[in-house]
């Protein structure tokens, strides 16, 4: 039988063939331990995501993963990690989620949170740092704690008062 050939577009979303569910499910049965490997990789990595989420996410990619697999360019694994990551993060792109800081920002917004937590001046902080006061807010807030409805995926802000609203409610008092 021969194999028809693939759309230039869109193929990996279109619904299987019957020949492409035989060979899903064939390289599903072969590889059901690096799968399990590549969810408990993704819910470390993922810890305020539920565990069914991702672990759909990795199924779509596998499904993907099959459908553009060519075993002469690379390894099967290589390809799923990269579909792998990229449905997850679509998912999490989707459903509203919180895209992490930079880690020189997180780094400058947990420092100054703690010398304000200690009762550190905003002078203080700034001339520690070397950092303007609107790259202090900036870290502050992009650092903010945050609280996730996992069922809805909707994005609650916590109530929690951060140090920068603090620092504006004394300067307004």
């Amino acid at each position: 039988m021969g194999q028809k050939p693939r759309p230039k577009t869109g193929y990996l979303a279109t619904p299987l063939t019957r020949d492409e569910q035989y060979r899903v499910g064939r390289l599903y049965r072969e590889h059901q331990g690096l799968v399990k490997l590549m969810g408990r990789k993704m819910c470390r990595k993922y810890t305020y995501v539920a565990h069914d989420d991702l672990f759909s996410c990795i199924d779509i990619a596998f499904i993907k993963t099959c459908r553009a697999w060519d075993p002469t360019k690379g390894t099967f694994s290589t390809l799923l990690t990269v579909f792998s990551e990229g449905e997850i993060r679509h998912f999490i792109r989707d459903h509203n989620w919180l895209v992490k800081a930079p880690g020189t920002v997180r780094t400058v917004g947990q420092r100054a949170r703690h010398m304000l937590n200690r009762g550190e001046r905003l002078e203080t902080v700034l001339q520690h740092l070397n950092i303007s006061e609107k790259k202090l807010k900036e870290a502050l807030v992009a650092t903010r704690p945050t609280d996730h409805e996992i069922r809805g995926f909707d994005l609650h802000v916590c109530p929690r008062p951060t140090p920068w609203d603090l620092l504006e409610a004394e300067d307004d008092g």
